[in-house]
C-alpha cells in the first residue's frame, strides 16, 4: 500500500480549498446579481408600458446592472449589483490567494484582478454617485474590456510558460474565468444580443438584462465546484503541463 507524500496532500488540499472558495463566491455572486435584476425590473411588473419601464430600458447600465437616474432606482438593486460585482473579482482573488500556482502565474493573475478591483470600486462609486457614474461611462466600458481581455492573456499564459499548468486545472480554470469576467463589456454586450433577439419590437435595454450575468455567475460557480468534486473521485496520477 503507497500513500502520497504529505507535502502533496497539502497540495492537494489547497488546490480543492481554492476551487470550492471561488465557486462558492461566485454562487453568491450570482445570488445577489439576481435578486438586484429582479428588483430593479420590478419597476416593468405591473404595466410594462408604463412610464417608469419605458424610462428605465432607455436608462439601464449594464456596468454594473443600474439605472443612469436615482428616481429609477428601486432601494437595494444598485448596491446588489455592485456586491455582485465585487464579489465575483473577491472568487478571482481568493482563487489566486489559495492556490498553489506557479509565481510567474501568480503575478499575471494578479495583474489581471486589477480591472477587475477597479470595476468593482467602479460599481459602489456609481451607487452613491449617480451622476458621477454617468460621467465616466465610458471608463467603465473600456475597464470591462481590458479585463477580459487581460483574462485571456493570463489563461494562455498558464497555458504556455515553462510551469504551464496541467489540463486539469486548466479545463476548471476556463470556466472559473468566464464567471469572474461575467460583468465584463463582451459578456454584456452578447447578453444584450441574446434578449434583443426575443424582443426586436422593443426599444432600449431588452427587459431583465442581467439576468444573464446572474446565470452565468452561477453555472460558472457550480461548475468549477463539481469539476473539483468529479476531480476528487478519479485516482490520483501525476500530470504534467498541459504542453506535455
Amino acid at each position: 500500500m503507497t500513500s502520497q507524500p504529505a507535502r502533496d496532500v497539502r497540495r492537494v488540499t489547497a488546490d480543492e480549498r481554492a476551487w470550492f472558495v471561488s465557486g462558492a463566491l461566485l454562487i453568491f455572486a450570482c445570488l445577489a446579481t439576481a435578486v438586484s435584476v429582479m428588483r430593479q425590473w420590478s419597476l416593468c411588473g405591473a404595466n410594462a408600458a408604463s412610464q417608469a419601464c419605458l424610462a428605465l430600458q432607455q436608462t439601464m447600465n449594464m456596468l454594473p446592472i443600474q439605472a443612469d437616474t436615482m428616481a429609477l432606482r428601486v432601494p437595494w438593486a444598485a448596491q446588489l449589483a455592485a456586491l455582485g460585482l465585487t464579489l465575483a473579482s473577491c472568487a478571482w482573488i481568493a482563487f489566486l490567494l489559495l492556490h498553489p500556482l506557479a509565481r510567474g502565474i501568480k503575478i499575471f493573475g494578479a495583474a489581471a484582478a486589477v480591472p477587475l478591483v477597479i470595476m468593482s470600486l467602479g460599481g459602489w462609486f456609481g451607487v452613491w454617485s449617480v451622476e458621477g457614474w454617468v460621467a465616466y461611462g465610458g471608463a467603465w466600458i473600456v475597464l470591462g474590456t481590458i479585463s477580459e481581455f487581460v483574462v485571456i492573456g493570463f489563461l494562455v499564459y498558464a497555458s504556455m510558460s515553462r510551469q504551464a499548468v496541467n489540463l486539469t486545472t486548466m479545463q476548471r480554470l476556463v470556466v472559473l474565468t468566464f464567471g469572474v469576467t461575467a460583468f465584463g463589456t463582451m459578456h454584456q454586450s452578447a447578453e444584450f444580443i441574446f434578449l434583443a433577439l426575443f424582443d426586436q419590437a422593443g426599444q432600449g435595454v431588452p427587459r431583465y438584462l442581467g439576468l444573464g450575468t446572474a446565470v452565468t455567475l452561477g453555472l460558472t460557480g457550480a461548475g468549477v465546484i463539481l469539476l473539483t468534486l468529479r476531480a476528487r473521485k478519479k485516482p490520483h496520477r501525476h500530470e504534467v503541463s498541459i504542453l506535455g
